[in-house]
């Protein structure tokens, strides 16, 4: 048996190490294999999971497949040892020494080593490219620790040249080389987002957060059918949905989405049918009215608790302790592992009582910053002090809240207690055309961090405009193209340190890719990424189709292509698109024209299968929306 086994023993034994040393290995050679996966006898999930996802792409690479074997069993040539493994740690690594998240990647003489932190979970993985719900059940989760996964994503990607731009049938990029060899030393590494939450579960509906097309639409369901055109004709007995949810979920693990589930979000929305009044169908939940956990000053249902009532906070922090100890949570509770959330409902209809009332007393609503922040030292004070009930048995466990619209500056009469967890809400991140109020969120970004330096900020993002403002006022949208302002904004979350995301919405396919490599790496440069993406993709056609994203990113993010007032940064308030602006302001009939002739050029200039269909799928998804969008415009203006 030759492998890397004894010789990197007899090295450790003799004070050697090789990690500082740049090794090339060949993996395949003439299209077969000269390397052999290994696993641990009793690998874990994600390490079955990572293996099999290794296999399939160094088949799709090589044209062959590589044995995958267990440590115990016979075997030549080079190893890749992939998760924990009596070998790996004869190979002079200890997982156990790797951080949460974090992943290793070592070249070695006849080894490569790909590790990292895992749940310790060894069930059996069933693992199926058109799964059913039981292989489905078997796949590690998108919260579970799976460094081992990560690192063979890395791998993969780095130095294997593979590219995953999207969960279609054409989104992977696997360069064909028969003659496979790798070069590296040590990488060992963890993503910069230790929150990364880019989807909405369940994941077959990942694409109708990244299309422009309303699910259900004809326009929606023309592009579906060619987006997954193989897997419709897998599932034509049936199981399409469940199997989508599979190719999709691939996706989101393919890049490194989850992490620490901080969930964050209104979570006292299920104090009403506990509380208040019973609710049909969901009456075993009622545990009798308790009138002084509510807003006064309301007709009927209050819209709102009362935040002084101090009742609601022993209760609060009874159900923060409930869920700690037991994992318990009540309907409408957005809590997991370390975190419990603490979020009023979607309104600024706060209870009107005398104590609630006093910490509002100095609140100027009319001025930019107390319009972000008159309610947050009245909201902030609830939150401390469900926070210190819960801090004295549970020092180690974590209260969350937003800072989101009302109550989205720093509380200025004190300072949150030590568990108290923000993430901020840049509300007008995507609206980048919209200065003033970009710059206004920007400083209170800028402000939570200068308050506390060194407390874990995290972010909620808000890719879902325009196409949200489109889908409620039955319009098209102009394509809210914007991924070098996905760039800036991720240098500013770098220098002030916030660590976890949670994006309402998700952009289209362009702005998910740029968004999901820089939550892993914020220092990347767009310019080097929005080339890549458009050569790799579409070949001889990428000239056109970049001037065709370049065109529409700069005419939406350029403030002198909106009505007067948003221009010169001199109305109050977010500006979202109407219809008028969308065709009556940015997609002009000069810039449709422009840009109908770069779609054409693209579609002339695509050889391959494969960069004619990607250039199809655009056509589907972007520009017949955009042209739909328009020609609705003109009919209403006739």
């Amino acid at each position: 048996m030759a492998s890397c086994y004894g010789g990197m023993l007899a090295m450790l034994l003799t004070g050697t190490t090789m990690a500082a040393e740049e090794q090339t290995l060949v993996l395949a050679r003439d299209g077969r294999p000269t390397a052999t996966i290994v696993l641990a006898k009793e690998p874990t999930r994600a390490a079955q999971f990572a293996a099999c996802e290794l296999q399939l792409h160094l088949r799709r690479i090589t044209g062959s497949e590589f044995p995958l074997v267990n440590e115990e069993e016979a075997f030549d040539g080079t190893a890749i040892l992939v998760g924990d493994s009596r070998r790996v740690r004869a190979a002079g690594v200890n997982p156990d020494e790797l951080k949460s998240q974090e992943y290793l990647i070592q070249f070695a003489p006849q080894c490569v080593v790909l590790v990292g932190r895992d749940k310790q979970d060894r069930g059996k993985v069933q693992f199926d490219l058109t799964p059913n719900q039981q292989a489905l059940d078997s796949w590690p989760g998108i919260w579970d620790e799976r460094g081992t996964l990560d690192a063979v994503y890395e791998f993969l990607e780095r130095y294997c040249g593979v590219r995953w731009f999207n969960p279609t049938e054409f989104g992977t990029e696997c360069p064909s080389n028969p003659d496979l060899s790798v070069t590296g030393s040590l990488l060992r590494r963890e993503p910069f987002m230790k929150y990364r939450f880019a989807a909405y579960p369940p994941s077959e509906n990942y694409d109708q957060y990244t299309g422009l097309w309303p699910a259900g639409s004809d326009g929606y369901r023309q592009w579906e059918a060619a987006a997954y055109a193989k897997l419709h004709e897998r599932c034509a007995s049936g199981g399409y949905q469940l199997a989508k949810r599979g190719v999709n979920t691939l996706f989101r693990l393919r890049r490194r989405e989850g992490g620490e589930h901080c969930p964050g979000n209104h979570s006292l929305y299920g104090y009403y049918r506990r509380f208040w009044a019973a609710e049909q169908g969901q009456e075993s939940l009622f545990e009798g009215r308790k009138a002084d956990y509510f807003a006064q000053g309301y007709e009927g249902q209050p819209p709102q608790l009362c935040y002084t009532s101090r009742s609601l906070v022993e209760q609060v922090a009874k159900d923060a302790r409930e869920f700690f100890d037991s994992g318990k949570s009540y309907p409408g509770a957005m809590a997991d592992g370390r975190f419990f959330c603490v979020e009023p409902m979607d309104n600024d209809q706060f209870c009107k009582c005398e104590n609630c009332r006093k910490w509002l007393e100095g609140r100027d609503a009319d001025t930019p910053f107390f319009t972000n922040g008159r309610h947050s030292d009245y909201f902030f004070q609830f939150v401390n002090e469900v926070a210190r009930v819960v801090g004295t048995t549970h020092p180690d466990r974590r209260i969350v809240c937003l800072a989101y619209m009302t109550h989205g500056a720093p509380p200025a009469k004190f300072k949150l207690e030590p568990n108290v967890l923000v993430q901020y809400c840049f509300a007008c991140n995507r609206l980048n055309f919209d200065r003033r109020s970009i710059d206004h969120e920007v400083a209170l970004l800028e402000d939570w961090r200068a308050q506390y330096p060194d407390r874990t900020l995290y972010l909620w993002l808000y890719y879902t405009f325009p196409v949200e403002t489109a889908y409620y006022g039955k319009f098209h949208c102009f394509p809210g193209f914007f991924a070098h302002a996905i760039g800036e904004q991720f240098e500013l979350f770098r220098k002030y340190d916030y660590r976890g995301v949670f994006h309402c919405g998700y952009g289209q396919d362009v702005e998910a890719y740029i968004t999901y490599q820089l939550m892993d790496d914020p220092t990347r440069n767009v310019d080097a990424m929005l080339d890549e993406y458009f050569a790799r993709l579409y070949g001889p056609a990428a000239d056109p189709m970049r001037k065709f994203y370049d065109i529409v990113e700069q005419t939406y993010g350029n403030p002198k292509n909106y009505p007067p007032g948003v221009a010169e940064a001199k109305l109050e308030g977010h500006h979202h698109q109407t219809e008028d602006v969308a065709w009556g302001n940015l997609g002009t009939a000069p810039r449709m024209e422009a840009l109908k002739k770069l779609m054409d050029q693209a579609q002339e200039l695509a050889k391959t299968p494969e960069q004619k269909q990607r250039v199809a799928l655009f056509r589907l998804g972007v520009w017949d929306y955009m042209t739909a969008g328009r020609e609705q415009y003109i009919s209403k203006s006739k």
